[in-house]
């Protein structure tokens, strides 16, 4: 069994590690602790967090094993048309079908890799249950890097009944920052809102642009109207990271009209029923469930200063306009 599930992965070109059930309260009780020494700020822990204060113990008797999958992701360009030109937008990895790929890998996972068990996802912070088995360390920047992929990766999480091998004492990892931070402050000086520190490793999570960018709401008076440079989330530390590979960004074959872009850069309930009900449909075949308001909010904010740019005269196209370059 064991066997057949490392060639799975190497086939499908992900890397993964598995360990006891007691991972799962490993990586909880870190969770906890940094929230008791209040390293989380308030707001973010119970929106983002508290999710995973569910009882550690498996759901069903026999369930004795935690695996994470890392999977290799690319970002994704979304056209709109802005002035009669077309401008493509940039969605960090891990977006673009967040929720399928779950299911995707765990179905596969199951009938090629673990046939005749049973496999469930898993809800848990796993970047700190992938920590605590030694699959990945953490970037001063508060993200998880995997050999090879850098931050570019999405982490599945599932268990099992399968029976796979623990090393006798087994014990969870300690959290290690990755070797390349240790003397550099890239990511510091190139993050446009302050949230990564020089006082701790952790992230300052509720002054980061991904999570203003995700959230309900107006846009907090301490971002720079500059700032927003990504449909969704923000990868302003990624690129300049000199850990990661070159960010490969794939088309995702998704193109907003300029009726479409117009509804949307008009603001809630702006634009025909015909627009609205094209707009939800290419928003799901993205897998992406962020409201309207907050995507127009964030397509007001991505465009705002680049009407002047596409004035000039130029390309037909602006391909690069909503990248994080």
């Amino acid at each position: 069994m064991v066997d057949g599930l490392r060639r799975w992965a190497i086939r499908r070109g992900y890397q993964l590690a598995w360990g006891p059930s007691a991972a799962l309260a490993a990586a909880r009780d870190a969770i906890q602790a940094r929230r008791f020494s209040g390293e989380f700020e308030a707001g973010f822990y119970q929106e983002r967090l508290a999710s995973f204060e569910a009882d550690s113990r498996a759901p069903w008797d026999g369930a004795s094993t935690v695996l994470v999958v890392v999977v290799p992701r690319p970002a994704h360009s979304v056209a709109f048309v802005l002035d009669g030109r077309i401008v493509e937008a940039v969605i960090p990895p891990t977006y673009v079908q967040y929720q399928a790929l779950f299911r995707e890998v765990g179905s596969d996972l199951q009938r090629h890799a673990l046939p005749g068990v049973q496999v469930e996802r898993l809800n848990a912070p796993l970047k700190a249950l992938a920590a605590c088995l030694g699959l990945v360390h953490y970037g001063r920047n508060n993200l998880a890097y995997a050999p090879v992929f850098g931050s570019y990766c999405q982490l599945v999480g599932f268990l099992t009944d399968a029976t796979l091998p623990v090393a006798p004492g087994w014990r969870p990892h300690e959290a290690q920052l990755l070797p390349e931070c240790r003397d550099c402050g890239i990511c510091h000086a190139v993050c446009p809102t302050g949230a990564i520190g020089t006082d701790r490793i952790l992230l300052h999570a509720e002054r980061c642009l991904t999570f203003a960018n995700e959230s309900p709401g107006a846009w907090p008076d301490w971002i720079p109207p500059s700032a927003h440079h990504c449909l969704i989330g923000c990868l302003r530390c990624q690129r300049a990271c000199p850990a990661n590979p070159e960010l490969r960004i794939e088309k995702s074959g998704v193109a907003f009209t300029a009726e479409e872009t117009a509804a949307l850069l008009a603001g809630a309930g702006a634009g025909t029923a015909a627009d609205l009900a094209s707009i939800h449909a290419k928003l799901e075949s993205l897998g992406q469930d962020l409201p309207l308001p907050e995507l127009s909010r964030n397509l007001q904010a991505l465009l705002r200063d680049r009407r002047a740019a596409l004035a000039r005269p130029g390309p037909a196209t602006d391909a690069g306009s909503g990248s994080a370059a």
